[in-house]
C-alpha cells in the first residue's frame, strides 16, 4: 500500500510511529516500544511493519527499521528538523523579536517619552505572544 506524497494515509499511532522514525532515522522495536510509551512490543511492531508496507520504512535482518523517506506533514511543516530534533519555527521568530527588542533598548537609551512607552508595552505584547506561542507549539510536537 504505497503512500501519496501528501501522507494523507498516515495518522494515529502510525503517525506518531513515523515522527519518532523521523526523529531517530533507526530504530528497533523495543526502543519505539519504551520511547512511545506503548504497552506492548507487538503494537510498535505492527506500526513500524505498516510504514515499511507503506515504503516509508525499511527493516534489515537484525530486526531494525530504517527510516526509507522524507514526506511532507501537515503535523511537521510548523517544525524545523536539527540533527534529531524537531524545532518549533516560531523559536526562530522569538528570537529574533527578542534581539530586535534588547536593540531598540540600547538604541532608544535614556530617551523616555510617551512614544517610546507606548513602543515597549507593544513590543513587550509581541513578545509575550510569540513565546507563549513557542511553547505552546514546543508542547505539541509530535
Amino acid at each position: 500500500m504505497p503512500l501519496g506524497s501528501d501522507g494523507a494515509d498516515l495518522k494515529g499511532n502510525t503517525l506518531r510511529v513515523y515522527t519518532y522514525l523521523f526523529k531517530v532515522q533507526r530504530s528497533g522495536v523495543r526502543e519505539a516500544q519504551r520511547s512511545l510509551g506503548f504497552k506492548s512490543a507487538s503494537l510498535a511492531q505492527y506500526h513500524l511493519d505498516k510504514l515499511v508496507d507503506m515504503g516509508l520504512a525499511t527493516k534489515d535482518e537484525g530486526g531494525n527499521y530504517f527510516l526509507a523517506r522524507e514526506i511532507k506533514i501537515e503535523a511537521l511543516e510548523a517544525f524545523l528538523k536539527i540533527g534529531s530534533y524537531l524545532i518549533p519555527r516560531f523559536v526562530l521568530y522569538s528570537v529574533i523579536l527578542t534581539m530586535l527588542f534588547v536593540y531598540f533598548i540600547f538604541a532608544v537609551g535614556d530617551v523616555i517619552s510617551s512614544i517610546s512607552i507606548w513602543a515597549y508595552i507593544f513590543a513587550l505584547s509581541g513578545l509575550a505572544i510569540t513565546w507563549y506561542e513557542t511553547v505552546r507549539a514546543w508542547r505539541k510536537s509530535p
